[in-house]
């Protein structure tokens, strides 16, 4: 046999090849230190004896509180800050009933924390709704990669080939909805005439935004469809590239073909194994 032989690259399970890419903020949120004690980001400056007591501290307001403000990009807060917090709430709403014997009227410090209290509310609020990127995170920032795609296949939308990639809208028929994306979004498969599997392609793009929640042109992973979806619409990245992602997208092409009607690709010759 020849010494030689062509490789088109099989491209990953359609499930497994954006796996890596579900993934929360990747600071680690627990760490044993070189004492075998044990820390937590959302209790920055303690250590626990034990593991039990860590976990412990799971169940505490401080660790869903600072869980909150991790999603929203802000510091983690300490124990004794978090308790001057909780005071602070109870200062305010005696100042509430204050000023409403004054006749409603603010001093400046008042308003100062009317406004932290507002923000905290709202980030509250976000963390209630299943949905939203707190109630996310704060629901899967423990989980191992196989458990966290378990949930992100649970949580998933029912979707189907009619379902728009960039928006919820559903078309009756696969040919239906590439007419209805063209014309909506600009959408096209590249190469569509080497394309040998229109269906399982399309299918394929459809599982990294409705389960993955990933962005098909950047790669970034949003919290939900919606989230990635509008990311998308807004950024101009309703669009896919073959280029630089064959090994991902080749499963769904004649990468021979292409190669040879393409100056783009070119078919990699590898050394035959012995016995071949």
């Amino acid at each position: 046999s020849s010494p030689h032989r062509a490789v088109i690259r099989p491209a990953a399970c359609p499930l497994a090849a954006f796996a890596a890419m579900l993934r929360g903020p990747s600071r680690p949120m627990e760490e044993v230190t070189e004492d075998k004690a044990f820390r937590c980001y959302t209790a920055p400056g303690e250590t626990f004896a034990t593991e039990a007591e860590m976990k412990a501290h799971y169940h505490t307001e401080l660790h869903r509180f600072n869980l909150k403000r991790k999603v929203a990009g802000l510091a983690p807060l300490t124990r004794a800050q978090f308790e001057e917090r909780e005071a602070r709430g109870v200062r305010e709403a005696a100042a509430a009933a204050a000023s409403q014997q004054r006749g409603g009227k603010l001093s400046t410090a008042e308003r100062r924390e009317a406004r932290e209290a507002r923000r905290e509310a709202k980030l509250e609020a976000q963390a209630r709704n299943p949905r939203s990127k707190a109630a996310q995170h704060a629901a899967t920032s423990g989980l191992g990669e196989e458990d966290y795609l378990s949930h992100k296949l649970k949580q998933a939308p029912a979707f189907d080939l009619g379902c728009d990639l960039f928006s919820r809208h559903k078309s009756e028929s696969l040919e239906a909805n590439l007419a209805h994306m063209a014309r909506e979004h600009g959408f096209y498969l590249p190469y569509l005439d080497y394309c040998t599997d229109v269906a399982g392609l399309v299918h394929y793009l459809q599982q990294k935004v409705y389960i993955g929640n990933v962005a098909l042109a950047s790669d970034r992973t949003f919290h939900s469809v919606e989230a990635v979806q509008a990311h998308m619409r807004a950024k101009g990245g309703c669009r896919v590239s073959l280029e630089g992602s064959e090994e991902e997208y080749g499963e769904y092409y004649d990468m021979q073909g292409l190669a040879a009607g393409s100056p783009l690709w070119e078919v990699e010759e590898v050394e035959g194994e012995e016995g071949e």
